[in-house]
C-alpha cells in the first residue's frame, strides 16, 4: 500500500522545467537540467519498466540504444540513424528513401510494434507508454496520464509474469503410481 502511494505521490508530483526550447521533445532525452537530484518512486518504476522491456528486445537481437531507426530493403537489421530527428528530417528520408522499395523507419519503442511475436508487441507498448508518461511530466497531468500509468503496470506485470513463466525450469509432469506401504499393490494418487 506504501509503495501504491509513493508511486502515485511521484506521479502527480510535479516539478517546475523550463520549456523545451523547440518544439520536438524526445521522451527518451534526458537533460541534466531537467532530471531531479534523486530520483523519486514514478522515476524509479520507469525505469525498472523500460530496463525490463529493453531487456526483452535484446533478447531477440533489436537494438536498445534510443533513436530512430532505419532497415534496407530485404535485410532484417535495424540499422541507427540519430538519437533525435526532427520532423522535417524524418520527411527528406522518406523522400530519399521511399518505403514503396523497402526502407523502412522506425523509433526504438516502434521497433517491436509488428512483430509476430506477443512480448515484442508487449515491449514495445511498454516503451511507448514509459516515453509518453515521461514526457507528459514536463506538462499538466490528466486524466489520461493516470489511466495511462495504471495500464502501464497491469501491462508490466503481465510481462514480467508471462517472461518468468517462459523462462522457468520448473516441469509439471503427472506423478507416478505410489506402492501402498502394506503391500505391492498399487494405489492411484489422489
Amino acid at each position: 500500500m506504501a509503495r501504491r502511494r509513493a508511486l502515485l505521490s511521484g506521479l502527480l508530483s510535479r516539478k517546475p522545467a523550463a520549456a523545451p526550447a523547440d518544439d520536438h521533445v524526445d521522451p527518451f532525452e534526458r537533460p541534466a537540467d531537467l532530471e531531479p537530484d534523486e530520483p523519486d518512486a514514478l522515476s524509479l518504476a520507469l525505469d525498472e519498466i523500460e530496463a525490463g522491456a529493453l531487456a526483452i528486445y535484446a533478447g531477440a537481437g533489436l537494438p536498445t540504444q534510443p533513436g530512430h531507426y532505419r532497415r534496407e530493403p530485404d535485410s532484417e537489421d535495424w540499422t541507427f540513424l540519430s538519437a533525435d530527428l526532427g520532423p522535417s528530417e524524418r520527411f527528406a528520408l522518406a523522400l530519399e528513401y521511399p518505403p514503396e522499395q523497402g526502407w523502412r523507419f522506425a523509433r526504438l519503442q516502434d521497433l517491436g510494434a509488428r512483430s509476430e511475436r506477443q512480448d515484442l508487441r508487449a515491449a514495445a507498448r511498454l516503451l511507448g507508454d514509459v516515453a509518453a508518461l515521461r514526457n507528459a511530466r514536463r506538462e499538466t497531468l490528466t486524466q489520461a496520464h493516470l489511466l495511462t500509468a495504471i495500464e502501464l503496470g497491469a501491462a508490466w506485470r503481465a510481462l514480467r509474469d508471462a517472461q518468468a513463466v517462459r523462462t522457468s525450469r520448473l516441469t509439471l509432469s503427472v506423478p507416478a503410481r505410489t506402492r501402498s506401504l502394506k503391500g505391492d499393490k498399487p494405489q492411484k494418487p489422489r
